[in-house]
């Protein structure tokens, strides 16, 4: 996101005045270098600087200074993460408080960090590509991180290059020479002369050390003894326990097992009664339906024939000719026979529909009492075949008189409910 469109997004948001006050700093310590800000377009035109001095120095940049412009690079990405989330908030307490974590997640990473227009940046350029071995001699004298071992030449030359270019004119190396050579020989003979008491304190040393060895492994002994006979008694006293822990858990893992094999057994028919009652309800529903509807027919037309029936069948049936109201007559008791028998086997089909739904339901309940069964309890085995044989049972037509649902078996549940 460019400066003018990040200023546009400020302008934008719903607290303006908190985003144009809210203060941030940013602190190199290894470099004794701070700087604050006050507001976030401050904030993301310096991030926006120093992106851009760094892309144009990024050819060729070792690894620990690639790291400064990748930091930058998250600041960016983490201020525009949080004015997209936060820009519609309004109430300043909540804005403090959620900038405190994007803050915080900024100086976590804040480490070890060199803006582009430090002279300690183009300083350590400089020795990468002329002196590329001193390099991280001198990147860690200037960071503070002195974790490079001196005794190599090359880390000890970078450490003495950051060392002239922080104290430029002021070093004393030579000054110090002929002092430290004079302080080297006072500590030589010093030392020299400690030698034999420190013998003397080195035999007593050994000494206790080896009685305090001898006390020590003797307690121990005695120790490994006390611990074996409390384990030995320990190991006994449960094993019997566990013994009985394993045969109770393997018995019930067993019969988890076999009741979840009658549940794969039973799971897809209980699915399929299930759907099939449902479905037999909507026929059923469907069926009704359709039997309100040819009775509202039959009642209309008897009444449109009552109320308005024509004129000729009047006059012939008066004039001593019936011979019109008969045939007339016959033509609707016909018509009124086929209604009648269509909307029997229409109550027929939806009763039998409503029946067979009842019937799925039954058996997609009988099925799962079935399976609490076998967890709960034991199941005999011809018991088993009295119920399977209940659940798997052929319903004929569905209708109550040739009834043939499932029955739940009293006597075998009784008996295993005991």
């Amino acid at each position: 996101m460019k400066l003018s469109e990040f200023r546009t997004k400020l302008s934008q948001t719903a607290n303006t005045h908190w985003f144009n006050e809210v203060t941030f700093n940013i602190n190199y310590n290894h470099l004794d270098l701070n700087y604050d800000f006050k507001g976030l377009g401050n904030l993301y035109s310096y991030i926006i600087k120093q992106i851009s001095g760094w892309e144009k120095k990024s050819n060729k940049l070792p690894t620990e200074l690639s790291k400064s412009l990748e930091y930058f690079k998250f600041v960016q990405t983490r201020l525009i993460t949080f004015i997209n989330t936060f820009a519609s908030e309004e109430k300043a307490n909540s804005l403090d408080a959620n900038f405190r974590s994007t803050s915080q997640q900024i100086l976590n990473r804040s480490k070890e960090i060199f803006p582009f227009e430090a002279p300690e940046t183009n300083f350590l350029i400089n020795i990468h590509e002329e002196h590329p071995n001193y390099f991280k001699g001198a990147y860690t004298y200037l960071i503070g991180n002195l974790n490079e071992n001196i005794s190599i030449k090359q880390n000890f030359n970078g450490y003495l290059l950051a060392y002239e270019f922080s104290l430029k004119d002021t070093t004393k190396i030579t000054e110090r020479r002929n002092k430290e050579k004079s302080s080297l020989s006072r500590l030589r003979n010093e030392f020299e002369n400690s030698i034999p008491e420190l013998n003397n304190q080195l035999v007593e040393h050994l000494k206790e050390s080896t009685e305090k060895y001898k006390e020590f492994g003797e307690n121990l002994e005695l120790f490994k003894a006390d611990k074996e006979k409390t384990y030995s008694d320990w190991f006994i006293n449960t094993k019997g326990d566990f013994e009985n822990f394993n045969n109770e858990s393997s018995n019930r893992l067993k019969e988890l097992e076999d009741t979840y094999k009658e549940k794969l057994k039973l799971e897809e028919p209980a699915k399929y009664w299930s759907e099939r009652a449902i479905k037999l309800k909507k026929q059923g529903w469907i069926a009704l339906a359709v039997v309100v509807v040819l009775v509202l027919i039959v009642v209309y037309s008897l009444g449109q024939i009552l109320w308005s029936a024509p004129e000729q069948i009047y006059e012939s049936f008066f004039n001593g000719d019936r011979s019109a109201a008969i045939r007339w007559s016959i033509v609707y008791i016909t018509l009124i026979s086929f209604m009648a028998f269509s909307i029997k086997a229409i109550t027929k089909v939806m009763f039998s529909s409503f029946h067979l739904a009842r019937d799925c339901e039954e058996r997609h309940t009988l099925t799962y009492f079935y399976l609490s069964l076998l967890k709960d309890s034991t199941v005999e085995k011809e018991d088993k075949k009295l119920i399977m044989q209940a659940l798997f049972s052929r319903a004929e037509t569905g209708l109550l008189k040739d009834d043939s649902s499932p029955t739940m078996p009293n006597d075998i549940i009784g008996r295993v409910l005991k």
